[in-house]
């Protein structure tokens, strides 16, 4: 890493800091936001950005955890310490499931994941003894963790924001390793990959797992933000809006997934404060996105840098 890019993250975390001071007690709740959802689009964009898989699925493990979770604390009463782990591994579990998906390859597996995605979205409008139907899962506790409870919004905010650090230095080094390294070889050459001895199969059933994974991770964190489930958490516009946040932002990068769910979530909070058809301005957003700036907001700066560096060396 850069001397320029190791500034940049200290920069970056260090604003994250004070941000609570800075930007109030709204602020401080959409950049929660920000961070939760920027993690479930940072987990689709580990398929799409680094191995080239499309998936419409990743709502479904986003939901199943946050259920999993409220349903254990609401009403079994299990303590945060267990109910947060059954929820990951719950969300992880259907990844196993629905990891066989890497079978297909181009639009079959953008239907296949799409189709998975909807049987979790109709079991939980369609079980509504179990999930609550519409009305979903209310009043979820807040975590408590090691007899601290937390709270208030500041302390489940930092909470968040240290949890975000680990992750993102476990992607980082995920991405830049073998494995990281591999699963892009499969995305630009998947049969050069095979004829060099590796299993394109298993790397992107390993892929698809760990992916999984990171979205049950933000369910959880989603279901304890929001204290309450339900079954919108598991539609289609969720996954979609997750692999918009990346494309917008930049996708194969670590930064550009929370760039673009600060953008999209921004967008739609101004949007649909005075637009009910809110969904069809983010249409449009990918479809310039996809048009005009396929690298998205990170793509753009680093063609406006270069394109300034060249003309100071000309000039």
């Amino acid at each position: 890493m850069t001397q320029q890019r190791k500034l940049l993250i200290i920069g970056l975390f260090a604003a994250a800091i004070v941000w609570p001071f800075v930007g109030g007690q709204y602020g401080m709740s959409l950049m929660t936001q920000i961070f939760i959802f920027g993690m479930l689009a940072l987990s689709a964009d580990l398929l799409l950005g680094h191995a080239g898989l499309f998936s419409l699925c990743h709502a479904a493990f986003f939901s199943v955890a946050a259920y999993t979770t409220a349903i254990l604390q609401v009403r079994y009463q299990v303590p945060t310490e267990l109910a947060a782990p059954a929820g990951i591994l719950m969300g992880t579990g259907l990844g196993l499931l629905f990891g066989l998906s890497v079978r297909t390859r181009g639009v079959y597996f953008i239907l296949v994941t799409l189709a998975m995605g909807y049987v979790i979205w109709g079991i939980g409008y369609r079980w509504a003894s179990f999930t609550g139907g519409d009305s979903g899962v209310t009043n979820v506790p807040a975590p408590t963790l090691a007899g601290v409870t937390l709270t208030s919004l500041l302390h489940y905010y930092y909470f968040v924001l240290a949890v975000l650090a680990l992750v993102v230095y476990v992607y980082h080094r995920l991405i830049h390793s073998p494995f990281g390294l591999a699963l892009r070889g499969i995305k630009s050459g998947e049969n050069r990959m095979r004829s060099l001895g590796f299993s394109p199969p298993k790397h992107l059933y390993t892929a698809f797992i760990i992916s999984s994974a990171m979205a049950s991770l933000a369910g959880v964190l989603y279901a304890y933000f929001n204290k309450f489930v339900n079954p919108v958490s598991a539609s289609l516009h969720v996954s979609f809006e997750a692999v918009l946040m990346a494309l917008v932002g930049g996708s194969a990068t670590i930064l550009g997934p929370f760039i673009g769910a600060g953008v999209i979530l921004g967008l739609r909070n101004w949007v649909s404060s005075f637009f009910e058809l809110h969904l069809a301005v983010m249409g449009l957003v990918f479809i310039a996105v996809v048009t005009w700036a396929p690298d998205g907001v990170i793509g753009v700066f680093k063609r406006l840098s270069n394109r300034s560096k060249k003309e100071a060396s000309n000039g």
